[in-house]
């Protein structure tokens, strides 16, 4: 009889043992990746990269044990639509965490991938047309689509789960064709069938950007955009 308890004694510790060694190998299970520009990276109203919206969602994760990886290594805050798309086409190679990884590998292991895009092309476009018009600014928005559309198709090649795109504030700039721009720009992400949009027009306000004129906001606006994200999160995963 104690020979039977003993066995069952040791056959519930390898149980236990087992359970304890797949929760500490499954319960920081989640890979984000943060792509895009200067709003996915961070920078600040000063121009400088500070705590975007991104590092915000990654500590929210790190505090509930979930998070495995992070990087915005692919962000830039120059990037272009087209940009990061020649990224993924040629497949472009970063050190993230002291090992040598490309995009597509980052993408395949990700669970959560956010976007933001599009603000440098219609700035661009508009900067060099010169003077610019209805007609004009209509063009730039038609190929901005194309671009879109293609760069989105691109990423689900790698990455087919759940794409967040992050769309754009209005921001205090006195130009009324980049305001224009980019309130156009945030209606085509709201059309697009394959992504999970983000609108962040009602969530910050001028007063989230540190200087007039500025195109970025300060941390306080980046809080507000993550917790807008975190919140779309954990409806989607309560569905």
């Amino acid at each position: 009889m104690i020979k039977k308890h003993y066995k069952l004694i040791i056959f519930l510790l390898i149980i236990f043992t087992i359970f304890l060694i797949y929760k500490d190998n499954h319960i920081n299970y989640f890979n984000y990746t943060s792509l895009g520009d200067g709003y996915a990276l961070g920078i600040n109203s000063y121009g400088v990269e500070e705590y975007g919206y991104s590092d915000f969602i990654q500590e929210r994760l790190r505090e509930n044990n979930k998070l495995k990886l992070y990087t915005k290594s692919f962000a830039e805050k120059d990037q272009s639509i087209n940009r990061l798309y020649e990224s993924i086409v040629t497949n472009e190679k970063k050190i993230i965490d002291n090992t040598e990884r490309n995009i597509r590998q980052i993408l395949r292991e990700s669970d959560l991938v956010t976007l933001t895009i599009g603000l440098n092309d219609i700035i661009y476009q508009i900067s060099i047309t010169g003077n610019i018009n209805e007609y004009q600014l209509n063009k730039i928005i038609n190929q901005t689509e194309e671009d879109l559309t293609r760069l989105i198709k691109e990423i689900k090649q790698y990455y087919p789960k759940d794409l967040y795109v992050i769309g754009y504030p209005q921001m205090p700039i006195e130009n009324s064709y980049i305001k224009e721009g980019v309130k156009r720009l945030n209606q085509i992400y709201k059309k697009m069938e394959n992504i999970i949009y983000i609108d962040t027009t009602n969530i910050i306000g001028y007063e989230d950007f540190l200087q007039p004129t500025c195109l970025y906001p300060g941390k306080k606006g980046y809080y507000k955009i993550s917790e807008e994200v975190i919140k779309k999160l954990a409806k989607d995963k309560n569905n």
